[in-house]
């Protein structure tokens, strides 16, 4: 940095040398001049003045000693001595004397006064040099205006905007404000400038490119000592982006909250520290609350079905202590007495602090439950349907598995008869022909109760069963049908086969109707082989396989992901609802059932259905 040159640049050493060299100097030349001791002391006390601009006084009273005694040695007679005349020389000394030390005086005085002011002004031009660096590096535009409210001054960022000074100067500055908002600004402008209050208002400027962005404007006035305004002085901050976040913000909100009241869905967290819980208006309504800031456990329980109480309470204990994901479904009992489920899903969620809160959502599910039920007894009536029909499909079967043992008590009784009457009565024949008519009329009570069972309508029981059991019960009906239509039926029922838990019913009607289909299948087939067999087998880890294979007319791949379809037949009197009902059937208790071509002839019908080894031990 350059240093400029000040009064105070030399040292006292250097302005005593020069003092010195200049006093010799006048001296040497007026003494060869011939000149008095009156013009000698003048130029003296110039000399002196001169120097004492550049230095210390201090150094300036000794050259004015100096100054006295060249004076006095080479002016005043007698000459080239220290001695003086009082009444003549001594009155001009003296006052020189005293001149040169209240002028050099003055003039120390004076230097240092301007030296004090420049440094002012200089700090002062670096103070705002260093102000209005400030000032454009702020990251707004800044601006100030005159006591009247005109605009003097703007800083850098006004320039990024595509503006200048010249652009916005006195009242200029209100065509940059939006047209729609142009008076409105201006008239609060002018209360605030008339009144001497803060200004603050949301606004639209333009820019460069003829756009518009939103601004926070905002400006306070500067007084003096007395209170008047000398200046006002403002800032103009850029909130266009946070315009937008906070519109995008509100509209999410807003379409979240419809969201969830068409979804009946609402959301929840739960603070565990502090045991808070917070709801979202949607929530608020399932539980049948007013809207406030925050819920409690104590208004979730007060809400839960007694029946479920513990269950609920049991989730919320359990999630305090080991803070894992819950997910329950369970009932509540609303004032007016009505019950609604609800499924609540929430998962655990770490923050900064070390605070573990809770995320979820809880859904008002009653509008599927019921239509569940609704579905369930559609479908049992419907299974009804089907069983009835397939019943009706196998009369002669049945009649041939009642006349058949009924034939045989009848034979048994006769026997016993003969056997009473003989003489001597042979009572031991007599009491196996007994026995024996007890024995058949065993097997057609059996298979009358299961047709029974078969044909009413009854709710779901579901038990543990023996797939290998149910398979053979279920076969018994069909042997009549498989006679008739000349086929030849076989099983491979395996030992190792898990109890599976089910209903019997619903069972059986699915094997049935899939023997049956398999038995109509061969019949139509011509002088070929009419093979049936019935296999089961364990499936992967905990489930059981069954399959009914036949050598029948085989599927058409074009239709195979048809034939489960509702009212989709391939016979001629069918209703295409048997398939659909077993398939509908096996799902419901967690299984999948699915058809594909058997080689090289006929086809292939398996299901499978869960199990748990444990359970059923």
């Amino acid at each position: 940095m350059k240093r400029e040159w000040t009064f105070g640049s030399w040292s006292p050493t250097a302005q005593f040398f020069v003092g010195v060299f200049a006093l010799a100097l006048v001296t040497f030349t007026f003494s060869r001049l011939g000149l008095g001791l009156a013009t000698t002391a003048f130029v003296y006390l110039m000399v002196i003045v001169l120097l004492s601009l550049t230095g210390r006084f201090f150094v300036s009273a000794l050259l004015s000693t100096i100054a006295v005694a060249g004076l006095n040695y080479f002016f005043a007679p007698p000459f080239f001595t220290l001695g003086a005349d009082l009444t003549r020389d001594i009155v001009l000394v003296i006052p020189f004397f005293v001149t040169s030390l209240i002028v050099t005086g003055l003039v120390g005085r004076a230097r240092r006064q301007t030296e004090a002011a420049l440094q002012a002004e200089a700090k002062t031009h670096e103070a705002e040099s260093e102000l209005r660096l400030a000032i454009d590096a702020i990251p707004a535009l800044v601006w100030s205006t005159l006591p009247d409210g005109s605009l003097d001054f703007i800083n850098r960022r006004w320039a990024e905007i595509g503006l200048t000074l010249d652009d916005l100067r006195g009242s200029q500055w209100t065509g940059i404000i939006h047209p729609d908002e142009r008076a409105r600004v201006t008239d609060m402008w002018r209360t605030a400038v008339e009144t001497g209050t803060a200004y603050e208002n949301l606004e639209r400027v333009r820019l460069r490119d003829g756009g518009y962005r939103w601004v926070l404007s905002r400006a306070l006035p500067l007084r003096d000592e007395l209170g008047k305004i000398i200046k006002w002085y403002g800032v103009d901050t850029d909130i266009e982006d946070r315009m937008r976040a906070e519109a995008a913000l509100r509209r999410s909100e807003a379409y979240l909250v419809e969201a969830q009241r068409l979804s009946k869905t609402g959301s929840l967290g739960w603070n565990i520290s502090s045991g808070e819980i917070f709801w979202s208006d949607e929530t608020f309504r399932i539980f049948g609350y007013e809207e406030m800031p925050s819920a409690t456990v104590d208004m979730v329980l007060q809400r839960v079905h007694p029946e479920d109480r513990a269950l609920v309470g049991g989730t919320i204990d359990r999630a305090s202590g080991d803070r894992k994901d819950f997910d329950l479904e369970h009932r509540l009992l609303m004032p007016d007495g009505s019950v609604k489920y609800v499924h609540v899903k929430a998962r655990r969620v770490d923050d900064e602090t070390g605070d573990i809160d809770f995320v979820g959502a809880l859904s008002d599910v009653t509008s599927s439950k019921e239509a569940a039920a609704a579905l369930q007894e559609a479908q049992a009536e419907l299974a009804h349907a089907t069983r009835v029909t397939t019943l009706g499909e196998l009369t002669a079967s049945i009649a041939h598995e009642v006349n058949q043992p009924l034939a045989g008590v009848v034979s048994s009784g006769n026997a016993c008869l003969r056997w009473l009457a003989s003489q001597p009565p042979n009572i031991e024949n007599a009491k196996q022909s007994a026995e024996r008519i007890i024995r058949d009329a065993n097997r057609a009570s059996e298979v009358i109760q299961r047709v029974r069972s078969l044909a009413k309508k009854a709710p779901l029981q579901k038990v543990w069963l023996d797939i290998n059991e149910t398979v053979l019960e279920t076969l018994v009906l069909t042997r009549m049908e498989v006679a008739q239509h000349r086929a030849s039926l076989s099983t491979e029922l395996s030992d190792d086969a898990p109890l599976v838990w089910t209903d019997r019913i619903q069972l059986q009607q699915v094997i049935l109707n899939l023997v049956m289909n398999a038995i109509e299948a061969v019949s139509a087939v011509g002088d070929g082989p009419r093979d049936l067999l019935v296999s089961t087998a364990k499936h992967e880890a905990d489930g059981v396989l069954l399959t009914v294979r036949d050598s029948g007319t085989g599927l058409d791949p074009e239709k195979l992901d048809h034939i489960f379809d509702a009212f989709y037949t391939t016979k001629r009197e069918g209703m295409g609802m048997g398939l659909a009902v077993s398939r509908s059937i096996i799902e419901a208790h967690g299984g999948r059932l699915w058809a594909s071509p058997n080689e090289p002839r006929g086809a292939v019908f398996q299901f499978t259905l869960p199990s748990n080894g444990e359970e059923a031990t």
